[in-house]
Order: C-alpha cells, then sequence, then structure tokens
C-alpha cells in the first residue's frame, strides 16, 4: 500500500524521486500486481497544498497525480477507514490522522505500508518495507 511520500516522490528533485519512479515502472510491468495507492494520500496532498496553491492549482496537481498513477488500484477513503484511522489515533495515542489513515486503508486490505515513514512501526499488526526495499524485492522476483 503506497502512501503520501510516494506520490511526493513523483516531483523532480525530490529524494524519493527515483524510488517513486523505479515503483511506476514496475507497476507498467506489472511486477506488483497487488500494488495499491491509499485514496487518503491524495486527500493529504490536496488538503495539504491548500495554504500555497489555487484551487485551480490543486486539481491541476491532482489530475497530474492521477494521470500518473492510473496503472496503480487506489483504495479509497471510506468512513469505515476514517472511523478505524480515528480509532487507531486514539488507541496509539498520536495526533496523526493522515498516517492513521493510510495505516488504517493498510490493514484494512491487509496489506503492508510501502514506506519510509518509521511512524508505521508503531502500528500494531502493519508490516512496512522501504520504498527503495520495494523496488528491490520487486525488481529480483520474476
Amino acid at each position: 500500500m503506497l502512501g503520501t511520500d510516494f506520490l511526493l516522490g513523483l516531483r523532480k528533485g525530490s529524494g524519493k524521486h527515483e524510488s517513486s519512479m523505479a515503483i511506476l515502472e514496475l507497476a507498467k510491468m506489472r511486477r506488483a500486481k497487488k500494488l495499491a495507492i491509499c485514496g487518503s494520500a491524495f486527500v493529504e496532498i490536496g488538503v495539504g497544498l491548500r495554504g500555497s496553491l489555487t484551487k485551480t492549482d490543486i486539481v491541476e496537481v491532482l489530475r497530474n497525480l492521477h494521470v500518473l498513477t492510473g496503472l496503480i488500484m487506489e483504495i479509497p477513503l471510506s468512513s469505515f477507514i476514517l472511523m478505524s484511522g480515528l480509532e487507531l489515533e486514539q488507541r496509539i495515542s498520536v495526533s496523526n490522522l493522515f498516517d492513521c489513515l493510510h495505516a488504517a486503508t493498510a490493514l484494512s486490505h491487509d496489506a503492508i505500508m510501502v514506506s519510509d515513514d518509521p511512524f508505521y512501526e508503531q502500528v500494531p499488526g502493519l508490516t512496512r518495507l522501504s520504498l527503495t526495499g520495494f523496488v528491490q524485492k520487486f525488481s529480483q522476483t520474476s
């Protein structure tokens, strides 16, 4: 399950750009068939840009991300995931809604969280794999 750092890594100049582009290539080659992106990651990007871009520009950014990631399934943010994310935030005593929503999405789909953010290691029952670790793992498989 991909989150926000994957999407942010699609920007040229990002330190995660190479890994994010490699993940897109793996998706294009169908090497990681069960790969998905959290819908909440798109929400996080959109909300995060509200202070610095116009609404028109935010829509354009999201449209471009949607096109770039079109080969990867998106798991939409649902009321169930929202409740689960809020419960998780409460249970582990953090104030980190978006990461909890991403974690809840991964947990609800029995998925591994693909992220460089060590936050996910404190989520019970969730396994995290770094972006580069994911690329290495799926580049080696046939």
